[in-house]
This record gives C-alpha cells, structure tokens and sequence, in this order.
C-alpha cells in the first residue's frame, strides 16, 4: 500500500522522531481523502493545513501532499500508521 500513495519518508531532526512523509504527486488527492477519514480531525488552517490525531500519533496534512507524523517511536511505527491510514 506504501509504494502505491507514499513517494517517500523521512525523519525529522529535533528531540521527538517526527517523520515527513511525502505522498505521489498523481496520488496525493485520494491518499489525503483516505487519511483524513480516518483521523479525529482537531484544527484547520485557512485549507492549507489540517491537523488531526489518529491512535496515539499527531497527524498534519499539508495541501502539497506534505504529511507529518508526531509523537512515534520508530519508523516502522510511521510505516504501520501509514498502512492502516491509506488501507
């Protein structure tokens, strides 16, 4: 499911392990229509940005097709979330 939405992921610098995670461009509107169902949504921002919570995870979706994932353990984690999200 990853190789079909995700162009790739990767980790952020900082304290907490943050992953961004870039979607396929050709992909990006169904993917973040598929997401975005899924999460418990929180906050928008002027249709830019929504942020919102799915399990434990803070996830934020960029209208680029941007997404950020906060509050992981580890990249398999990031990849479990993302699989579950875009299933």
């Amino acid at each position: 499911m990853l190789e079909e939405y995700v162009s790739r992921i990767e980790e952020a610098c900082g304290a907490e392990r943050d992953f961004i995670v870039i979607l396929k461009y050709a992909k990006r509107e169904e993917a973040m229509k598929k997401i975005l169902e899924k999460c418990k949504i929180e906050r928008t921002l002027s249709g830019v940005l929504v942020k919102g919570r799915y399990k434990d995870a803070e996830v934020s979706v960029f209208r680029t097709g941007k997404l950020i994932l906060k509050g992981l353990k580890e990249r398999k984690e990031a990849e479990q979330i993302l699989e579950e999200l875009l299933a």
